[in-house]
């Protein structure tokens, strides 16, 4: 008997494994913004010190180092911000790249199946024709001999 067609599954399978690789793209197009975004605000943090450091040197009035420091506990919370958002991120992008590998485990077992099925019917097919050349030997041996 021929067996189940496996096209549609497989077929469903490849859609599943194309959707968590863009997904999996999406998310570290996502990841790479929040990298570059915390860069941006550790570069400002940075420049916000040498900043601070010359005015300490050249001399300032209080009110504009308590003005550099206000801005440096801001800078410094929006880089911890970043800093969590990019973390949760890369969980996602772990879990993107997990969804990406199961996707594909699954695929490539149900190709194996299909391999294996069609083996299977192969050997089927030719258990077959050999067994109907075996009923035609025999039936050409008694017409020879009758």
């Amino acid at each position: 008997m021929k067996p189940f067609t496996m096209h549609a599954v497989l077929k469903y399978r490849h859609q599943l494994e194309d959707v968590a690789l863009q997904s999996l793209h999406q998310a570290l197009e996502v990841e790479a913004r929040l990298q570059e975004a915390l860069l941006q605000v550790e570069a400002e943090l940075t420049e916000l010190y040498s900043g601070l450091q010359q005015d300490k040197n050249q001399g300032t009035t209080v009110d504009r180092l308590l003005l550099f420091d206000n801005r440096i506990e801001l800078v410094k919370q929006q880089v911890e911000l970043r800093r969590n958002d990019l973390e949760k991120q890369q969980v996602q992008v772990a879990n993107k790249r997990q969804q990406l590998v199961k996707a594909s485990k699954g695929r490539k077992i149900m190709e194996k199946l299909q391999e294996q099925q069609n083996a299977a019917y192969a050997k089927y097919l030719e258990k077959k024709e050999l067994g109907m050349l075996d009923e035609i030997a025999v039936l050409s041996h008694e017409r020879k001999h009758r």
